[in-house]
């Protein structure tokens, strides 16, 4: 994060422009506050005099955000909004993010091992303070409940730390440390995260002992790899980011372990997922992480023989309205 001398020097002329701007439409405001990610998003922080009724109807926002709409050159959004009568504060103020130039359709397929009370599986899929979107898939060793409790673990911690605004790698070394002091025996789960940027059209993938992640894109199917071991086994986790580009209609998926090795047909079981993706028909997230789940189930003579769980994300370009 820039320091305020930074800051102040880097978008000062900005902030000049958009209260010159505001100011001829009558609109005061008390201080402006700006920050740029490196896929070129902006956060802009206004604070603004308190209003004159809790309502807001008067409130400025979206007055403001065309203002910052034209200096910037880019469409903005209002994120979060602290009213200053509500909270008994001595001002508003009004938090803006850079758009999304993309869309992510979500879907998701899961299945319990068979006779086992509950599933060692765990998964995530929400956005985070940057506006980027993060999806996650943890596999507890072995199942029931034990693995679950690891997988909740490890999931848990990543959503809180991500959204707090940890860096990657701290994050894992501390659901690393946790995981492996939360029990005398060895607990263990695979980590696989992927942080999608809908801004800048970009994904990293971490993954800790986790499947590959199957990206379809026309007709042809990529398996991006990593080779880690899983969360609890070293106090320090082996942190490798690796960075992918997004185009329009990629579909995007992973899974635990039990939907790869639910075929043994093929000497290497990730084919059959790879062969699948290329032969479904449909874009439609939710349809094709059901179509992988049965065909799992199939692939076993209808008998679960460990957890499952798939995740689907499909990009699309954001229609933008002027």
């Amino acid at each position: 994060m820039q320091d305020e001398q930074t800051e102040e020097d880097t978008f000062a002329i900005q902030k000049q422009q958009i209260k010159t701007l505001l100011s001829e439409k009558d609109i005061e405001i008390e201080d402006i506050r700006m920050k740029q990610f490196p896929s070129g998003r902006y956060q802009v922080e206004v604070y603004h005099k308190l209003c004159d009724e809790i309502e807001g109807t008067k409130c400025n926002i979206k007055k403001i955000g065309k203002i910052l709409n034209k200096v910037l050159e880019d469409k903005f959004l209002i994120q979060a909004q602290e009213c200053g009568l509500r909270e008994n504060k001595t001002r508003c103020k009004f938090t803006y993010l850079s758009d999304d130039k993309y869309t992510v359709q979500i879907g998701v397929a899961t299945s319990t091992k068979a006779d086992s009370p509950v599933s060692g599986d765990s998964h995530i899929e929400t956005k985070l303070e940057d506006g980027k979107y993060l999806v996650a898939i943890s596999d507890g060793m072995g199942s029931g409940p034990e693995a679950m409790k690891s997988s909740k673990i490890a999931v848990k911690m990543l959503e809180r730390l991500f959204k707090a605004g940890f860096d990657k790698e701290t994050s894992l070394n501390l659901i690393n440390s946790t995981l492996a002091a939360t029990s005398k025996e060895d607990m263990y789960a695979t980590l696989d995260i992927e942080i999608l940027d809908l801004y800048g059209g970009n994904m990293e993938f971490i993954k800790n002992g986790a499947c590959p992640t199957f990206v379809k894109r026309n007709q042809e199917v990529q398996l991006l790899k990593a080779v880690t071991l899983p969360a609890g086994i070293l106090d320090k986790s082996d942190l490798v980011v690796y960075d992918y580009d997004l185009q329009e209609n990629d579909i995007i998926v992973i899974c635990s372990d039990g939907i790869i090795e639910s075929n043994s047909e093929y000497l290497n079981q990730e084919l059959w997922v790879k062969y699948l993706l290329e032969d479904i028909q449909t874009d439609d997230s939710q349809k094709i992480a059901n179509l992988i789940l049965e065909e799992a189930i199939d692939n076993d003579f209808g008998r679960q023989k460990d957890d499952m769980t798939v995740i689907v994300a499909k990009v699309n370009k954001k229609q933008l309205i002027k």
